[in-house]
């Protein structure tokens, strides 16, 4: 499965690239998305952040040297107080600066599967690799299984949890009035997507996921990815579509027999190479993994 490592290593590296990137050549860009909620791009997974008179909610925070310069980004957009940081899954392009946010006097919010995989040690067996726990003031202090409600600034705004995708402790976040929605890494815009197996990621869960958002979503909605630009639900459905005949097609292999290490070469991914294939995931990484997350252990 060396290409299975490979992919690891290239997302690895890329989140390791970010993180040394020079703080001072990073800009946080705000770009509005409905009233008084914006995303900032810098470096990193995208932020969320909604301002009003109780206080400031923000949805991830990118990596943690970049802390100050986001903290000051927000409040060009309002001076007062943020209240509460939502990690939308355990990644540290998104949760790197949970540490600095915290001593600031920010509360973190998070599903209780990344609250726990913080606390402890993890281990990727296939690259050998080790991470230490983070640090207690990273820790989400606020955790939930499958929902939780916000009711803040006149807005009603609900975290759920559906099925392990990228992850398996990713968060939706739905501005019900505003008609907002921020996806985490459940919806990316650079191409094939990563599913994190060793953090509980899995192909299907993913699709069913994806599903179930577009079933909240409407055609006025407006979506905040992981990673690109502010779209709309015909954008997921697009991005939902794509990978669901790629997982099937996959399927469809495994099923007459072929084996895992065969169905790179099969050209699964060729029509979408193009769009998809600049992104770090490659398009034979991308079913190489999906063959490998659907294989049950004992098949041949």
């Amino acid at each position: 499965m060396k290409k299975i490592t490979l992919v690891n290593l290239i997302v690895l590296f890329s989140a390791h690239l970010l993180a040394q990137q020079n703080p001072d050549t990073v800009k946080i860009r705000p770009v509005k998305v409905a009233e008084n909620i914006y995303m900032l791009k810098g470096s990193g997974g995208n932020i969320g952040v909604f301002i009003g008179k109780e206080g400031t909610l923000m949805i991830d925070n990118q990596f943690s040297p970049l802390s100050n310069k986001i903290n000051g980004a927000i409040k060009t957009l309002d001076p007062g107080e943020i209240r509460f940081l939502i990690n939308t899954h355990i990644h540290g392009d998104h949760s790197g600066g949970n540490e600095n946010f915290k001593r600031m006097g920010v509360t973190i919010v998070a599903h209780d599967i990344v609250r726990e995989r913080m606390s402890r040690e993890q281990v990727n067996k296939t690259l050998n690799r080790v991470t230490p726990a983070r640090e207690k003031d990273a820790l989400p202090v606020i955790t939930f299984a499958n929902k939780l409600n916000f009711h803040l600034n006149d807005e009603d705004i609900e975290l759920i949890h559906f099925d392990p995708a990228h992850t398996d402790g990713d968060v939706l976040v739905h501005f019900r009035n505003g008609n907002v929605y921020h996806t985490g890494d459940m919806f990316v815009r650079y191409g094939y997507p990563f599913i994190d197996v060793s953090s509980g990621g899995m192909v299907n869960g993913f699709i069913s996921s994806l599903d179930k958002m577009l079933g909240m979503m409407d055609d006025n909605s407006k979506i905040i990815p992981g990673h690109g630009e502010v779209c709309t639900k015909a954008d997921v459905k697009i991005f939902r579509d794509k990978i669901a005949d790629i997982r099937d097609q996959v399927a469809a292999a495994l099923k007459k027999g072929k084996k895992i290490e065969d169905i790179p070469a099969m050209g699964i991914t060729d029509k979408y190479d193009t769009e998809w294939g600049k992104g770090f995931v490659k398009g034979k990484d991308f079913v190489l993994l999906i063959a490998t997350d659907l294989k049950p252990p004992t098949g041949k």
